[in-house]
Order: C-alpha cells, then sequence, then structure tokens
C-alpha cells in the first residue's frame, strides 16, 4: 500500500517534481527512472519484509528493483515475489541500520530499461506526474470505498434523489475503475479489463442511466474487495491461526517463572505451559502430562496426549494439564514459522494453467472490444454496446488461481508438506513415477539390533551385556544400535578396562577380569578367533540384508548380534496407495547390494530396484524415465541423491535430510512421515482440479452473458452480476481447501 502520512505523499510530490528536472536535463537518456514506495510489513534483526504494489506482476521492475537494492551497501540477499509485490531483505548490521537501509529505499531510484526512443520532455514529465497521481487515487479509493460510493449513487437512485447528486457519486464511483485503466494503459501500453468496465460505466453516465451506473460501480467495488481480501486470507490466517505474532514465554530460571517474548527463548532453555496456552517453542517433554490440541498445524481436531520424552510444536495449543518444555527450536526457527515464511514467500502464480488461462483472458480483451463495437454499428443501441463491455475473463482468473493454490499450499503446510511453489504443486498434481532413495528415507535411517544369537553357555542377556560394556561411548552406528538395544532388555551394563579399538573394524577391552571383543568377522580374524561356526547364519542374514557384529570372550566366539537399518512402518502402505493413485513407475534407487535392496523393496512392495548405484547414475535413471515421457518425482534426503533431485521434475525430501537435499527438493515432508507423500499427491490434484473448476465458473457465466448481451437479452446491471458475481464465487470456491474438513481423504490416510 502506499503510505497515508501527508509528509510522506509531499516527500513523494517532490521527489517526483526533481525526477522530472532530472528528466528535462537528461531527455536523450534510454532508461527511465522513478521511485517506489513500499510498506514494512515485518522486521527482524538483519532481515526486513516489504510490500512493493508496484511489482505484483512486474517481472522486469522486480528485476531491476533487486540489481539497484543489491548495490546499496551491507545488503546481503534480495528476494522478489513478483506475485504480491514482497520483498526480503537480508542485511549485515554492522555496515548498515535497519533505519538507513529503508532510507536509502525511499531514495532510490529504479532504472527500467526501455527498447524504444525516450519519450519528449513534455511527454515524460507527463507520465510521470500521471503515474504519481494515479498512485494517489489508488490509495485514496480504495474498493471499500468505491463500494460505498457506488451504493451511496445506486440508494440515491432508488429514492429519487437530485440527479446532479447521484450523477456525481456515480462519477465518483467511475474513477477508481478509470484510474487503473490508465495506470495500465500506462505500464503495460494496451486496453485491461477495466478500460473496458470504464467505458461501459462512463457510457451510462452519459446517458443518464444511473441506477445500473451505480448498481455495476458497487457490484465492481464489492468484487474487488472480496477478491482483495481472498488474495491476502491465506497469509493473514497462518498468523492469526498459530497466533505466534506477539507471542510470550514463561522461561524456568531455578525456581522462578520469568514472562519473556517467545523470540527471546534460547535453544536448551526450558519453559513451562500452562492450561489454555499457547506452546511458543518446538522441543520436547522434559516433565508433565497435557493434553495438546494440534489442529493448527495438522489439521486434526482431536487433542493428543503428550508426556515426557515426547515431541512438541510452537503453535499448537495446551487444553489441559501442565508441561515443562526444552527448546529444541525458537519461535523464528519452529516448523509454523517455516509453514508462514514458505507459504508467504512462494511464487504462487507460476503455474502453466493459469499462466494460459490469465493470457488468454488477456487476448479476449480486444475482441470483447471489437464485439461491443460491431453491435453498436449493427444496432445504434449503445445499452447493448455497455452491456458487452462489461464482461471480462481476466478479473476471476487472475485472483481465484493463485489463491486456489495457496489455499492449497497452506492446506499442505498444515499437514506437514511444505511445497516451494505453485509450479510444484501442478507438477506434483502430474507426477506418474517416482524414484526412491533407501536409506534414510524408505528406511529409519539408523541400525536397530534385530537380534542376538549365543553360542557356546553364554546367554543372550550376556551376550549384550558385554557387547555394550565394550561398545559404550563409542560414534558407529552399530556402536550406538547395540547400547539402545541393551539399555532395554539389560538389567545393568558392566563397566570396562583397557579399551582398544581399530577403526572400521571393532573394539576390544577387559570387562570383569575377562578379555572380551566385539566387531567384524575381519576383526575377529585379525585377533585369531574362529568363526567358522557362524559362516551358515552369517549367509542367511546377508541374503536378508543385515549385517552382524560378533562377540568373543577370552579367545572363544561367545555370540553375535544382527542388526539391519528397518523400513519404516508406514512404507508398505504408502506404496499401495501411490499404486492407488495411478503412479505407473515406482523405483527404490540405493547404493546397496542387491540381495540388502531386494530384501528391503520384498517387505515394502517395491518391484523395481536399482542397487550398487551411485549419484550420478541415479540421476540417469531419472533422466531416462523423464525421456520415456514420464513425470518423475524423487524422494532422497541425502547429498548423494541431489543429482537425481535436480534433474527430476519434482524433488522431495525429508525434515532430517541434509541441507543441499533440502535446498534442492521442491517439496519437504516436515515431520519426517511418508504417510505424507500420497496424501500431498492428493492435495495437488484436488488443487488443480479447483483450478479448472475456477476457471469454467469465470468462463461460462461470460461466455453465455456476451451472447446474451450482444441479442439484447440483458441489460448493463444483469451482465454486471453476471461478470462480477462470476468472480466472486470463482475467489470464494479457491477458499476451500482451509475450511472444507473432506479437503484430504482422511478416510485413505495412513
Amino acid at each position: 500500500m502506499y503510505a497515508a502520512d501527508p509528509s510522506k505523499n509531499r516527500a513523494d510530490a517532490l521527489a517526483i517534481v526533481e525526477e522530472v528536472q532530472n528528466q528535462e536535463r537528461t531527455q536523450e537518456e534510454s532508461v527511465e527512472r522513478f521511485l517506489l514506495s513500499f510498506e514494512l510489513l515485518h522486521a527482524v534483526q538483519g532481515r526486513v519484509r516489504l510490500k512493493v504494489k508496484e511489482l505484483a506482476f512486474n517481472e522486469k521492475l522486480a528485476a531491476s528493483f533487486t540489481d539497484a537494492t543489491m548495490k546499496i551497501e551491507g545488503v546481503v540477499s534480495v528476494r522478489c515475489n513478483s506475485w504480491c509485490g514482497s520483498v526480503i531483505i537480508h542485511f549485515d548490521e554492522s555496515k548498515i541500520s535497519q533505519e538507513k537501509l529503508l532510507s536509502a529505499l525511499r531514495k532510490m531510484q529504479i532504472g527500467l530499461r526501455q527498447t524504444a526512443v525516450s519519450l519528449p520532455t513534455l511527454a515524460g514529465r507527463l507520465k510521470l506526474l500521471a503515474r504519481f497521481g494515479l498512485q494517489r487515487l489508488e490509495h485514496y479509493t480504495p474498493p471499500v470505498v468505491q463500494f460505498t460510493l457506488g451504493a451511496a449513487a445506486f440508494a440515491s437512485s432508488l429514492l429519487g434523489a437530485p440527479t446532479i447528486a447521484t450523477t456525481i457519486l456515480s462519477s465518483l464511483a467511475v474513477l477508481p475503475i478509470t484510474g487503473r485503466a490508465a495506470q495500465t494503459a500506462i505500464d503495460e501500453g494496451k486496453l485491461g479489463v477495466d478500460g473496458l468496465d470504464g467505458m461501459a460505466a462512463v457510457l451510462m453516465i452519459a446517458q443518464q442511466n444511473l441506477t445500473a451506473a451505480s448498481f455495476m460501480t458497487a457490484l465492481i467495488g464489492l468484487g474487488e474487495y472480496i477478491r482483495e481480501l481472498t488474495a491476502q486470507r491465506c497469509r493473514k490466517m497462518l498468523d492469526d491461526l498459530l497466533g505466534l505474532a506477539g507471542c510470550s514465554a514463561w522461561l524456568v530460571k531455578g525456581n522462578k517463572r520469568v514472562c519473556i517474548p517467545a523470540d527471546q527463548v534460547r535453544v536448551g532453555d526450558v519453559v513451562v505451559v500452562y492450561p489454555g496456552e499457547l506452546i511458543p517453542v518446538d522441543g520436547f517433554v522434559k516433565r508433565g502430562l497435557a493434553s495438546v490440541n494440534q489442529a493448527s498445524l495438522t489439521g486434526e481436531s482431536v487433542p493428543v496426549e503428550v508426556t515426557d520424552g515426547q515431541q512438541v510444536l510452537a503453535g499448537t495449543y495446551l487444553e489441559q494439564g501442565k508441561i515443562y518444555i526444552q527448546c529444541e527450536a525458537n519461535i523464528k526457527d519452529s516448523r509454523a514459522s517455516k509453514v508462514i515464511e514458505m507459504v508467504r514467500s512462494a511464487p504462487v502464480y507460476e503455474t502453466k494453467t493459469q499462466n494460459y488461462a490469465a493470457q488468454l483472458a488477456d487476448t479476449l480483451v480486444l475482441p470483447i472490444l471489437c464485439t461491443a463495437g460491431i453491435c453498436g454499428l449493427l444496432t445504434r443501441n449503445l445499452t447493448r454496446v455497455m452491456s458487452v463491455l462489461i464482461f471480462d475473463f481476466s478479473t476471476g482468473i487472475r485472483i481465484s488461481a493463485p489463491t486456489a493454490i495457496l489455499s492449497s499450499m497452506q492446506r499442505a503446510g498444515r499437514h506437514g508438506i511444505l511445497i516451494k511453489s505453485g509450479g510444484a504443486v501442478e507438477r506434483l498434481a502430474q507426477v506418474n513415477a517416482i524414484v526412491l532413495d533407501k536409506t534414510g528415507t524408505l528406511t529409519l535411517g539408523e541400525p536397530q539390533v534385530t537380534e542376538v544369537y549365543t553360542l557356546a553357555s553364554h546367554s543372550k542377556e550376556e551376550v549384550l551385556a558385554f557387547a555394550a560394556a565394550v561398545e559404550d561411548r563409542l560414534h558407529h552406528p552399530a556402536a550406538r544400535a547395540i547400547m539402545q538395544y541393551a539399555r532395554k532388555h539389560v538389567r545393568k551394563i558392566p563397566d570396562r578396562d583397557n579399551s582398544t579399538h581399530k577403526t572400521g573394524m571393532g573394539v576390544g577391552a577387559s570387562v570383569g577380569g575377562q578379555a572380551v571383543l566385539c566387531g567384524s568377522r575381519r576383526f575377529m580374524h585379525d585377533e585369531k578367533i574362529d568363526t567358522a561356526i557362524a559362516a551358515g547364519l552369517e549367509h542367511e542374514l546377508h541374503q536378508r540384508g543385515e549385517s552382524l557384529a560378533y562377540l568373543a570372550i577370552n579367545g572363544e566366539l561367545a555370540g553375535l548380534i544382527s542388526y539391519a537399518d528397518k523400513l519404516r512402518p508406514e512404507v508398505p502402505q504408502v506404496i499401495k496407495q501411490l499404486r492407488k493413485q495411478g503412479i505407473k513407475k515406482i523405483y527404490m534407487a540405493t547404493g546397496d547390494h542387491e540381495h540388502a535392496a531386494r530384501s528391503i523393496a520384498r517387505i515394502a512392495g517395491i518391484d523395481d530396484v536399482f542397487s550398487n548405484s551411485f549419484p550420478e547414475q541415479k540421476a540417469d535413471l531419472v533422466k531416462t524415465l523423464k525421456a520415456q515421457g514420464f513425470t518423475v518425482a524423487v524422494v532422497g534426503d541425502g547429498i548423494n541423491d541431489s543429482p537425481a533431485l535436480a534433474h527430476a521434475d519434482l524433488g522431495i525430501s525429508l525434515h532430517s535430510a541434509t541441507d543441499v537435499a533440502r535446498e534442492s527438493s521442491d517439496i519437504l515432508l516436515t515431520d519426517n512421515d511418508l504417510n505424507r507423500l500420497p496424501e500431498a499427491i492428493d492435495i495437488s490434484r484436488k488443487a488443480m482440479g479447483l483450478v479448472k473448476e475456477n476457471l469454467t465458473f469465470v468462463a461460462v457465466p461470460n461466455g453465455v452473458g456476451i451472447v446474451l448481451a450482444a441479442t439484447g437479452a440483458i441489460g448493463p446491471a444483469m451482465s454486471t452480476l453476471l461478470n462480477n458475481g462470476s468472480a466472486i464465487l470463482a475467489a470464494m470456491n479457491s477458499l476451500r481447501p482451509l475450511f472444507s474438513s473432506k479437503w484430504t481423504r482422511t478416510d485413505e490416510r495412513i
């Protein structure tokens, strides 16, 4: 929005005048330069988010703004979302303060290179002043004012008020429409849909058809107001729904409880949450029992019980009980904040379906104008001309399509699915082949003990206890698996002495006066331990994709511990669900040997296995599938998956993935739950169905209406109702994902 501060307006006016003078001195220059006004939406340390309305739907101007801003000393990065005119700027506070940055932005002149010869001095002066005047007009006559003026004029005409009063009110109500039409003509050099509406309204006023003119302007104002609300609804709902703005937290300091702003809580701090309060951080319950409503993030209305060791998330609501939470991520880094930021910054306008529809709607402006002209020539009836001019296809499409995408993205975010762009929504809806990484994606990514085997006279508990004693404090995945299993199945883990460790092979120590070795078969051979007795078992486990840790006591093999990276429990059902959704190809790609890969794939229900593969080979698999005509999604979590993620039509990562994998992906499953994959596909397909549904809502009434208006079957009032009513209906329909409990097929969720 443009600032309403009078001093700011005067400063803008002086800047425009100065710019005109500068243009007179440099009238041969081929770069158009002008100032942009902005609104500060949000600011934190080293970062600001601005609303720059002129950048909306103007990628060329957004690029110029980015280049100019990056030249300011201290600016680190600039990200423009030209769908909504949102700008995020990161800056180095040691080089420039927030106040100085904003001051520099206010003074910054944007250069937009023109392909034609620069305008003459007078034309340039008029163009700059016209743009400034139109900006002021738009600021002081928002949609609600236009609606009020139109409604007042309509009431005045119905009540028989003096004609002059109704004419003045109607003319004032038309001003915003003609202003937007003039701005489109200046900025884009073409007649927009507002031009059609403006011509129709002016003709009606000239004919003194004030009732129809006022009704039309009132309905257009109402439509603009509703569309403006729907465009902002998703972003506002995030803050209102999660309630994070201005949230406070009770910090535990010894025996004291100190109330501080939630953004001041640090990782490791302990906070206490009481009934009726919002949970201010992501963390785990250190002490207590409570009932938590997670509807704001998960969409589930049934509260869940949490107790010691369980995770809780910022933005959820504590209904009953009291819990102490140790912070793992403060409010700025919480999942809820990431949902907000992801949805706010996502370029939701970039779907091919929507862009094609918008381009088609724009191309229909001239045919509509020609139809009105021909109708006027044939019938000499200005009423029919006005009725035809009222119709357009663009308004409803331009707001309903991005709103449908944005509301679906928010719906997905509340279910643990962060979608980074509207294009990703469209591509996910078209996916028919999926390549899944094994380790860390299909599996838990951390080996777990599957069984303890004993030899000679040793018991399972004894073998496990000795193994845990020597493996304690080691960081190898097998050591962690043994320790985790031992803590659950051994009453007491004995102490060790004089430990020695051979990297990648094993460890030895003295436990209770006995010499204990634990490690690989090679380690046993190096230590002269006979493992022949376990050869058959090793072969069997190897075929099942499991690994072995050998344990020897006093020079004799005493037992074996098998461990494996287990399949995620939800995977088999997820694969079944993907097949139901029509996914034709499901591959598992892994660097593991074929036996281990086939074993996991068999349990998961996957037929196509790509084993012993290096990162570049995974990428080649993706290229091959794409060459065969498939739309390919890759689900991975490691650096080795990044090439495949980058070459896929769509990259999907888990929250536990490496930074590189998360950066390469288009979609992030924030709760590491693969159940979200078929759910994401379902949401995206419904989102694209909603976009196409809205196109029908807009196209059919307008197409039929043009025919009826040209034949004289309907007049200006009904034309206005059909045109704007269809746009309002489409915009409201776009919000269904936010409110409909049936938007996600919960009966098919896993």
